[in-house]
């Protein structure tokens, strides 16, 4: 395909650079300026264990139950960079460039640059931006998809063996990444096989590339046990067909308003309805077919995931299929290239807006992450005011005030609820049974209910009112009476004694 005025090489990728660079910038000051919490502390102390055999030691005893490449990834990052914040969250920052990157890769040797540029910028402008600063597995997950077709349409172009080693090991990024990450085999695989049918021979390069990394990723089966151990009380375990519609709009929509992919493609249609009597040459795109199909499949993660879900982890979140949002930005660029014959002008304009809307919106984010504390203020001074015990009804504070507090503070700390009792009061125990893992590598005081129910007479209990309650719900069954003292947002500090006196 030719472009009309086409930009030089030189602007090219100075375009590409600028919006990546934007793009790292904000995700670094993201990454500083937002405190860890609850989900990324678990990573974090796995990660920051003294060596890489020690996190893969510790994954292996159960402090947490993801795939190792995250953690190795961030062990790695903290121990050049040391172990702050925008350290340990460095990895996420370059896997979303890297998903970034791919797209381009994948989608340019058969559009415009204009149409490539869209594509690649249109992730900025949706919510999975937000994991390019966040210290968990779903930046590696966003970009293994996209990795994956990349590392296949390349091997296909050329069955060299360094290409096809190089397919192994991008489809092994995702399930060493996070468990849903073995559906980056899907969108390829599906590619593969509409190639074979087009073909009518099969390509043994292609197949012994997946089987070599189906079968490494038989290597995760110890550590996926323990999160398999998880299935039946767990919080994302009650998902639904229905909730596959959520997965896309809540992706694809940022800061409560219409994404700019969204708007670009409403854009680039309306102007390509307007050029119907040209409408032959709008749609010479030449995109082979099994290219088209392995994007669609991209695109389609949610649906995967579903199926994934019911029939083997027994739970799903949002969250697992940011996969999918490559794939629609692979789609969004070849839209914008079957306008670009006919008005080459409307496709730069696209680019244009995703770029403008995306950064803006990610500049926009960055003020609710400036004055956030890990440890509110108005907590802090009244624990330390006191020498009571603190109890935590929220796993969730627990973890990242234990992290946040000060030495003296932290060793009051003390979190008591037993799985048990949770799944009864709650409908899920995973935390009780994460935080025992996680206290095999980190000192952290988990306790029985019943024990400390039995020898604490006087304590102050931390709730978070946004969290389903366990110990503030059973607390006053058992004679206990609860006085809130104090409130920071949504978590308030209560005062708890035996009895109750007016």
């Amino acid at each position: 395909m030719t472009e009309t005025r086409p930009a030089s090489p030189r602007l090219q990728r100075w375009i590409l650079i600028g919006s990546a660079v934007a793009c790292f910038v904000l995700a670094w000051l993201a990454a500083s300026w937002r405190p860890l919490w609850y989900d990324e502390l678990y990573t974090f102390h796995v990660a920051h264990e003294p060596s890489l055999f020690a996190t893969l030691r510790a994954l292996l005893a159960g402090a947490d139950t993801n795939p190792p490449l995250d953690y190795l990834l961030r062990h790695l990052s903290m121990t050049l960079l040391g172990d702050s914040p925008a350290a340990f969250r460095l990895p996420s920052a370059l896997a979303f460039l890297a998903g970034l990157f791919a797209i381009y890769g994948y989608v340019r040797p058969r559009v415009p640059f204009a149409a490539a540029a869209a594509a690649f910028l249109a992730p900025i402008g949706t919510a999975a931006v937000f994991f390019s600063y966040e210290g968990r597995a779903y930046a590696l997950l966003f970009c293994s998809g996209v990795l994956a077709l990349l590392a296949w349409q390349r091997a296909v172009a050329s069955t060299t063996p360094r290409r096809l080693a190089v397919l192994a090991l991008a489809l092994c990024v995702g399930p060493f990444s996070h468990y849903f990450g073995v559906l980056a085999f899907v969108p390829p695989a599906l590619g593969e096989a509409c190639r074979t049918l087009e073909r009518r021979r099969i390509d043994l390069g292609i197949v012994a590339a997946f089987a070599v990394a189906a079968l490494a990723s038989l290597l995760l089966w110890p550590i996926a046990k323990l999160a398999l151990g998880m299935q039946s009380a767990f919080w994302a375990s009650t998902f639904s067909f229905a909730d596959a519609y959520q997965y896309f709009t809540g992706f694809l929509q940022y800061a409560d308003s219409p994404v700019p992919i969204v708007l670009a493609c409403g854009v680039v249609l309306v102007l390509g309805l307007l050029a119907v009597p040209r409408w032959r040459a709008v749609l010479r795109v030449p995109v082979p077919a099994h290219e088209l199909v392995g994007a669609i499949a991209l695109a389609y993660t949610p649906v995967l995931a579903f199926v994934l879900a019911s029939v083997l982890t027994g739970a799903l979140t949002p969250r697992y299929v940011i996969a999918f949002v490559p794939g629609a930005a692979i789609l969004l660029g070849y839209l914008v290239a079957m306008v670009a014959p006919v008005l080459p002008r409307t496709a730069w304009l696209a680019a244009a807006c995703i770029a403008a809307l995306g950064l803006g919106g990610f500049v926009r984010a960055l003020d609710d992450l400036f004055d956030q504390e890990g440890f509110p203020t108005e907590l802090r001074e009244v624990i330390e005011t006191t020498p009571l015990p603190v109890a935590f009804d929220t796993p969730h504070k627990f973890l990242e005030y234990s992290y946040y507090a000060p030495a003296k503070v932290r060793e009051r700390f003390v979190y008591p609820m037993n799985p048990s009792l949770a799944a009864l009061l709650r409908g899920f125990n995973n935390d009780e049974i994460a935080l025992r893992g996680l206290a095999r590598i980190e000192p952290l005081r988990v306790t029985d209910y019943r024990e400390f129910a039995a020898q604490t007479q006087e304590f102050l209990l931390v709730r978070d009112l946004d969290f389903a309650p366990a110990l503030a719900r059973q607390l006053p069954g058992d004679g206990f009476c609860l006085i809130q003292i104090a409130q920071a947002r949504s978590v308030v500090l209560l005062h708890v004694t035996r009895g109750c006196w007016d």
